[in-house]
């Protein structure tokens, strides 16, 4: 007769650490399988822009799902149209129907994450409808996914904004949120970041070699016990220590092959960065997105350009207007404007600056080998999302966001397409959490989710 084993089973590695056995039946966690074990960890970016996009130049206009042609905001995303998933179609449902919020801008950013209505705070309605503070009603979908995985990273999220200040009205300041009334702050300054990020990696690369080898010794040893302790259980749990084996062995591949690759190096702390330096301060926030999940210090990040109601002056690109301004078609476009170009040209140099900068950050992803022949791009999703459907006339409309998934976070997204679908965007963060291993069927106002997406894997 087998023994009953404790559930409080420890294995002793090197220098007596204690490792548990996770992954005999009833033992396992709920909605995690033994299969997980050892796979590479998937992660997650949300790219947040505003003020909408111009469709016309913005959607494929010819070719078909897979043999789309991009137009002519998205030509630095071709060298990457293998590894990105283009949905049209999808609705922000939620703002359209939101009686509270009055300011298109408040709804917009309030709900591009939370999907939840807008709450009035104490000080009531402002200038242009706005709530003067005001606060989205729920949490946001990356703090969310980063309360599922928390205890796996030392960073449960990392939030990252680019000018992603400077407006007075609260609700188009923020979009992460913990819960009601909780708006989570981004660095806004590279340097800071790198500071509060980095510098509890300042041991060197010593420390973390030695680390390592500790890691090493405890899995080693702690294989030769599973193995004697194999012949005391029955069949089926035998079944699951020869996988908890398995798992061990590839833990202890994986472990030299990232040592080999140098996986996890301190990045260079930036400097010499004006804080009005919209482009370098973007540039820098990205890489230190990148070198956070390189070194699996976080598995859920975000960045924040600008804020609702952009007032961003894209001078490097010759604009003398506000972002939002012209979206609005104000007329505060120069007199000298260059021949021809108006403003619907100008906003297309501004979804087509914005492409490029997502272009970088999937592109320094996937220069990132994880080890086992894919990318670090190839297990993450970078979700582009927009707090308006377009910038082509005055109003606000939530019928078509513009929406990008790049990356098929191990392959749960069937990317290289572009696909028509009919789906709310709550729907389509259902489908984020699924790539994540999250069992939830909805999200935000569940009036306004009906599960995933079809068509999206």
């Amino acid at each position: 007769m087998t023994k009953k084993l404790s559930r409080r089973t420890l294995l002793r590695g090197a220098g007596g650490v204690a490792i548990s056995l996770p992954f005999l039946e009833a033992m396992l966690e709920r909605n995690r399988s033994v299969a997980q074990v050892g796979a590479i960890p998937k992660r997650v970016i949300f790219f947040f822009t505003s003020c909408g996009v111009v469709p016309d130049t913005w959607w494929p206009t010819s070719g078909g799902e897979r043999d789309f042609v991009l137009n002519r905001a998205h030509r630095a995303l071709e060298p990457l149209r293998d590894k990105i998933l283009l949905p049209d179609g999808v609705r922000m449902d939620t703002a359209t129907n939101d009686s509270v919020g009055r300011n298109g801008h408040d709804k917009g950013t309030a709900h591009c994450l939370t999907a939840t209505n807008v709450v009035e705070g104490p000080s009531g309605v402002g200038e242009f409808g706005h709530l003067w503070d005001g606060t989205a009603g729920g949490i946001s979908i990356d703090q969310h996914i980063a309360n599922y995985l928390e205890g796996e990273t030392p960073y449960r999220s990392l939030e990252f904004g680019v000018r992603a200040e400077g407006i007075r009205q609260a609700l188009p300041s923020r979009i992460s949120y913990r819960g009601e009334g909780e708006a989570v702050i981004p660095r806004h300054d590279p340097a800071v970041a790198f500071d509060q990020i980095f510098a509890p990696l300042a041991g060197g690369v010593d420390a973390a070699a030695a680390r390592q080898r500790r890691r090493e010794l405890v899995l080693s040893a702690v294989r030769g016990d599973l193995g004697r302790l194999e012949g005391r259980l029955g069949y089926e749990d035998r079944l699951r220590i020869q996988a908890h084996t398995a798992s061990i062995e590839e833990l202890e591949r994986q472990l030299g092959d990232l040592a080999g690759a140098g996986a996890c190096t301190v990045p260079t702390r930036p400097g010499g960065i004006g804080d009005r330096d919209y482009p370098l301060i973007g540039r820098a926030q990205m890489d230190l997105i990148v070198h956070s999940l390189k070194c699996d210090l976080t598995r859920v990040a975000s960045i924040q350009w600008s804020t609702g109601q952009s007032g961003i002056r894209m001078d490097w690109a010759g604009h003398a207007a506000s972002h939002h301004g012209i979206s609005h078609e104000v007329g505060d476009l120069p007199t000298d404007w260059d021949a021809g170009k108006n403003w619907r040209q100008a906003a297309t140099e501004i979804d087509t600056w914005y492409a490029e900068q997502y272009a970088y950050l999937l592109t320094s992803l996937d220069a990132i080998d994880a080890g086992d022949g894919t990318t670090l791009l190839d297990n993450t999703v970078v979700v582009w999302v927009n707090e308006q459907e377009q910038d082509i006339d005055n109003t606000h409309r939530w019928t078509r966001m513009p929406y990008i998934l790049g990356g098929s976070c191990g392959g749960y997204f069937d990317v290289g397409r572009y696909v028509n679908v009919d789906a709310r965007h709550g729907e389509v963060f259902v489908d984020v959490m699924k790539a994540m291993g999250m069992p939830d069927d909805t999200f935000g106002d569940p009036t306004h989710c009906d599960g995933p997406v079809s068509g999206l894997t």
